[in-house]
């Protein structure tokens, strides 16, 4: 199966980088306006609103110390069925942060969804990173 996997290093502390992935405040100014998230803890069900058949909700599955996030898609877009998501965070000597983020998928895809999931990501964690280094994401805005 396919993996994904991007290396960001953020101009902010870990801190900050960890609430804008934990906290449903912070995660809207990042991937989609629309989340609902309960207060982060394993088990956690997480819902992310975008249009048609992509709305991915996601199941916390790990949870250490502002380190590592782990997130299993069980609903929301076939695609993404089973597949999880691991974000890591590395303090930096000089104050910042190093992101590093896996997709694993749990079925084949083509390589066409795979290079559009790929770039997708890459546009999405680059908003993480405006939001966390400026105050100012780059989110999908869902029609109403």
């Amino acid at each position: 199966m396919k993996t994904i996997h991007h290396l960001v290093d953020i101009d902010a502390p870990g801190a900050t980088v960890w609430s804008a992935l934990t906290e449903q405040e912070h995660m809207a100014q990042w991937w989609t306006t629309r989340v609902d998230a309960p207060a982060p803890a394993v088990g956690a069900v997480v819902t992310w609103t975008f249009a048609g058949d992509f709305n991915p909700v996601m199941e916390t599955t790990t949870l250490v110390d502002q380190s590592e996030l782990g997130w299993r898609c069980i609903g929301g877009h076939d695609p993404w069925a089973n597949g999880t998501f691991r974000f890591t965070l590395e303090n930096l000597d000089d104050g910042r942060c190093r992101l590093r983020f896996w997709q694993d998928y749990a079925i084949e895809l083509s390589d066409d969804a795979f290079g559009i999931y790929n770039f997708n990501w890459g546009y999405y964690l680059e908003s993480l990173r405006l939001l966390c280094a400026t105050g100012t994401g780059k989110p999908f805005q869902p029609p109403d």
